[in-house]
């Protein structure tokens, strides 16, 4: 599905290498033990400069040191987290070798750190709103040569969310994917354009 142009042509202007006087974050990570620790760390600036420019300054900066998800985070479903309280970021082991879900989950817990000053805790917006958000921005030439894989993963995270919605097992999985599929109705592909609105203005509601 191709984006409307005026939406790809900010995606496009936000992967734009920049000079900058201040120096990017680095980030270290020793989840894996292997050269999948590099890949993190290679991308994760990337992703950082990249939302920098598509919505605008972190309300929180990630911490820099990227650890491992708590097994009984994964037992339970989750591949990653973010503390809205400390920044810290986690990921799960079994992203190992698999550029584009490392890089979609990534951009997902970043997108958390750079929208702290919205209101949390409703899944609704909290998790809805970003994982379709994070559909959106995976389109971004920036995350070549795994655009394509990122791409898929985010719409494969929205396909689980409905699929866990319709079970309709509890109220956090039902307002989660609501959130996502209503997000994609009322704000579509301009949701980017419209956060950093949000923020530029003050206006710290979803």
């Amino acid at each position: 599905m191709a984006l409307p142009t005026e939406v790809q042509a900010l995606l496009d202007e936000a992967s734009r290498p920049r000079r900058t006087a201040f120096a990017q974050p680095r980030f270290t990570c020793r989840i894996f033990n292997s050269p999948w620790d590099q890949f993190v760390e290679l991308w994760a600036p990337r992703a950082y400069a990249f939302l920098g420019q598509a919505l605008g300054p972190f309300a929180t900066e990630p911490a820099p040191e990227i650890i491992s998800l708590e097994v009984g985070a994964h037992s339970a479903g989750a591949n990653a987290s973010f503390s809205p309280d400390t920044g810290q970021v986690r990921l799960c082991t079994y992203l190992e070798n698999q550029p584009g879900l490392t890089l979609e989950k990534l951009l997902h817990e970043f997108t958390h750190a750079n929208l702290n000053n919205f209101p949390e805790g409703d899944p609704f917006y909290e998790e809805g709103y970003v994982d379709f958000s994070v559909w959106v921005m995976a389109h971004a030439p920036v995350w070549q040569p795994y655009r394509d894989d990122m791409i898929r993963a985010a719409a494969y995270n929205i396909e689980v969310r409905r699929e866990r919605g319709l079970q309709d097992q509890n109220d956090y999985d039902r307002k989660r994917w609501a959130g996502g599929l209503f997000a994609s109705l009322t704000k579509g592909p301009f949701i980017i354009s419209n956060l950093r609105n949000r923020k530029m203005e003050g206006n710290f509601s979803w």
